[in-house]
């Protein structure tokens, strides 16, 4: 059984995904994940057909009650990384987000603020799963095909500016040290230290070795407080 701020957290990640009519691949992951996190596997297929459909979403929406006040913020930011999962925030995709912003009784003006808020700690997030996604790629001193396939495919849904991506592209020839991001990303909050963390397990898993590869990936979950069981999940559940 889902709490009340579960259920608003699905639905108005779903009404963001579909926003645009067209469900990109980063907007269903992140749909997958949330689910993965809320519903138990007995009741997984129903929320997978009622975060597909639509229409199905826009009813639910219209029957359920505002949440409490103090998650207002909390749901909303949730909602604004949905829209962020393929790269940027569109105007639709804002609307929407103002549209359920009203529903919480939340102003237009005051949940602009949050989301240019939420924009740019995004990019900064961002900014710090490339920089580990190039010194990873590169960690047994040669780049595999499919590390700078996965490099590139992370890089085009990051959210952050093309002249900015353009630059960070270079980091997979002159990739950072290991050892100065670490502290980076211990400062980061819990949530935001897991996230970082699952966006860079599809190059440990591209890697044809992978052994190094992983035994980092496990020193950086122990930095970041990840449980070990949680840091193999995330891992293997790609």
């Amino acid at each position: 059984m889902l709490t009340p701020e579960q259920e608003w957290t699905l639905v108005a990640c779903g009404l963001i995904a579909h926003a645009d009519d067209e469900l990109e691949f980063g907007e269903w992951d992140q749909i997958l994940r949330l689910i993965d996190a809320a519903v138990d596997d007995a009741d997984m297929q129903p929320w997978l057909d009622l975060l597909g459909d639509r229409p199905a979403l826009e009813r639910r929406f219209a029957e359920l009650e505002p949440p409490l006040p103090f998650v207002c913020e909390q749901l909303l930011e949730q909602a604004w990384r949905m829209a962020l999962a393929d790269g940027s925030g569109s105007e639709v995709e804002a609307a929407v987000h103002d549209r359920i912003a009203e529903k919480f009784g939340v102003s237009a003006e005051q949940a602009q603020e949050w989301r240019n808020r939420w924009t740019a700690a995004a990019a900064v997030r961002a900014e710090l799963v490339i920089m580990f996604a190039a010194a990873l790629a590169n960690l047994d001193g040669r780049m595999d095909n499919d590390e700078a396939v996965q490099f590139d495919s992370l890089l085009d849904r990051m959210p952050i500016a093309l002249a900015r991506r353009l630059e960070l592209s270079a980091l997979l020839y002159e990739p950072p040290k290991l050892e100065e991001l670490g502290a980076r990303l211990a400062a980061l909050d819990p949530e935001a230290r897991e996230s970082v963390l699952y966006e860079i397990a599809p190059l440990v898993q591209a890697s044809h070795s992978g052994e190094r590869e992983r035994a980092v990936f496990h020193e950086l979950a122990s930095l970041a407080a990840v449980p070990p069981e949680r840091a193999k999940e995330l891992l293997e559940g790609l």
